[in-house]
């Protein structure tokens, strides 16, 4: 096992990581894109983007634009993105992607750039699959143990009926979250199970392609199954395609995947 550091705000670390996979002329039969960030302040990458878009999505894209050479290569690849429930907060904002017009929140930065992963994930396999290589996203579920929340606020988790004064999980709540091992099953399921050999560009849940949500399905904060379901605007191919030809202007990365 080899690692090397890379910065997902950093376009020229990107490169860096990427040119030294590529030096190795190894086929890339698994991409998983897992990095994310949440609850934080406003900040902006080098480019003047978001972090939030820059990192979940914007970083990820450029990863995979260098890295595709390697996927093709592997003759059947699989790019899994981990997205998240926090999709449901928000479609993408195609007008202002990095809150120059508007007030800042950090929940609508987070939904909108986990709506850009499932957007990805849907453009990429249509562009990809006649490569071999196929593309997902999917949700981890409600995890305990994540540090997600170690920049917001002990009020925002007391708002939330999450924690109490003390900053402790509520144990009922507890007891009900995924433990990490159980948060990475569905993108080990995505990037391995079999099932999908004839499917992608889909979002998952539960080691599942998850349930078109149109409205109908109960959401509770203290029911973390029921935080489950797929929004259409999040699986639009139309959508999708606005959404990679933005992402390369924000970029200014070509990834004509051929």
């Amino acid at each position: 096992m080899s690692v090397r550091p890379m910065d997902l705000m950093a376009p020229d670390s990107i490169d860096a990581f990427a040119g030294e996979f590529l030096a190795t002329g190894k086929p890339l039969h698994l991409l998983i894109n897992n990095a994310g960030i949440m609850w934080v302040p406003l900040r902006r990458d080098s480019r003047g983007n978001e972090s939030q878009l820059s990192t979940n999505h914007l970083g990820h894209f450029q990863l995979t634009a260098r890295l595709w050479p390697a996927l093709k290569l592997a003759g059947g690849a699989r790019v899994v993105t981990v997205s998240s429930y926090g999709h449901h907060i928000t479609p993408f904002d195609y007008e202002d992607p990095n809150f120059e017009r508007r007030a800042y929140e950090t929940l609508q930065g987070y939904g909108h750039s986990k709506t850009a992963n499932n957007l990805f994930a849907v453009e990429l396999d249509r562009r990809a699959a006649v490569y071999g290589v196929r593309a997902y996203s999917l949700h981890p579920g409600s995890v305990n143990g994540t540090d997600l929340g170690r920049e917001a606020s002990l009020e925002l988790f007391i708002q939330m009926g999450m924690c109490d004064g003390d900053g402790k999980l509520l144990p009922d709540l507890e007891s009900k979250l995924k433990t990490v091992a159980q948060g990475a099953a569905t993108s080990v399921w995505c990037a391995t199970s079999p099932m999908l050999n004839n499917i992608g560009g889909v979002y998952c849940e539960n080691c599942d392609v998850a349930e078109l949500d149109l409205g109908d399905i109960e959401h509770r904060y203290d029911e973390p199954s029921t935080l489950r379901g797929v929004k259409p605007y999040s699986i639009e191919p139309a959508n999708a395609r606005r959404l990679w030809e933005l992402t390369e202007e924000m970029t200014n990365i070509e990834f004509p995947v051929n």
